[in-house]
């Protein structure tokens, strides 16, 4: 049985703001090479440049820039053999512990039964729960969606279920139309096309409306996957819209940071990297930090996978609060 908080009027703004980390969470993205099938080279984005020092999201950026960008190689093999899955990976993300490891494989889609309530019980929203810290889901729901039959069995994603084990509430369609909530293609444009009614965003109010959810918080996820699905489909159009649209995004959310302030990105495995195939890809995945993140030694970069995103985020709200 599914357990979810609805939250339908939104959440007041608060007078005073207080710090926070954003984790950006965009599935199936890899580091890939400087190659021509790789749409996270060939096309443009400017403001992932600008933080790169002119360098795209690919291996070859790997590093510190500064004191304020660092982007590293994520191991989202975590030890196990075949190709990263999403909902292994997804799972490990959000509970920092190695999933594909407990459940013997790498698990792909919704996530059975087992690794469901695998992550029900220990996840980054419970685990700041029990330090008195408040971490939210920042993407938005259809009130049907809780309706569907299949979704009351428990067959949902691995984000959904994170969420809907704690005490943080689910925003819903009111939320994102008061600019509580951010859609999950962030423009609105999916939802526009089962919703005419729907006033499609900019990138742009996007970031401003997640920034507005995070200074209510401690720490504000947003979940992002039609990058998954077009690396799936190989659909050049849809890839480059993704890229455009993703980079537009992050350079306003970048923009908007106050200095303390803190930007995480990641994803759960390779795939929109490499246009040559539909599958994932055994590639490392970006953990790109945009603030001053005081914790990682050089030496643990090297070793650096999806089981550590969780502590650096648990790192970097309590530095903070010090």
């Amino acid at each position: 049985m599914v357990w979810c908080f609805l939250v339908i009027e939104g959440i007041q703004n608060l007078e005073v703001r207080k710090l926070s980390t954003v984790l950006l969470f965009i599935d199936g993205v890899g580091l890939g090479e400087e190659k021509s099938y790789n749409p996270w080279f060939i096309y443009p984005t400017p403001h992932i440049n600008q933080l790169l020092r002119g360098k795209s999201l690919v291996r070859q950026a790997t590093g510190d820039y500064g004191d304020e960008v660092t982007l590293l190689q994520t191991d989202a093999c975590l030890g196990i053999a075949g190709i990263p899955q999403s909902a292994t990976g997804q799972a490990t993300i959000f509970t920092g512990r190695n999933a594909p490891m407990a459940m013997g494989k790498h698990m792909s889609g919704l996530p059975f039964k087992r690794l469901r309530e695998w992550v029900e019980k220990d996840n980054i929203y419970l685990q700041f729960e029990h330090k008195g810290w408040r971490a939210t889901f920042a993407n938005s729901y259809t009130k049907e969606y809780f309706e569907r039959p299949v979704t009351k069995r428990g067959w949902i994603s691995v984000s959904t279920a994170a969420i809907c084990s704690s005490q943080e509430p689910i925003r819903l369609l009111p939320d994102l139309i008061a600019g509580k909530a951010v859609y999950h293609d962030l423009t609105r444009k999916t939802l526009k096309r089962w919703i005419p009614e729907i006033e499609e965003i900019t990138p742009e109010q996007a970031a401003m409306d997640l920034w507005g959810i995070a200074y209510e918080v401690d720490l504000v996820i947003h979940e992002f996957f039609l990058s998954d699905l077009a690396g799936h489909k190989q659909q050049k159009e849809l890839i480059e819209w993704v890229i455009k649209t993703y980079d537009r995004f992050l350079g306003e959310l970048v923009r908007l940071k106050r200095k303390e302030d803190l930007i995480v990105l990641t994803s759960d495995h390779g795939n929109s990297e490499d246009l040559r195939v539909k599958t994932h890809t055994m590639n490392s995945v970006p953990t790109l930090i945009i603030g001053k993140e005081k914790g990682i030694k050089k030496k643990d970069q090297k070793k650096w996978d999806l089981t550590h995103i969780a502590p650096l985020l648990h790192r970097m709200v309590q530095q903070q609060k010090a």
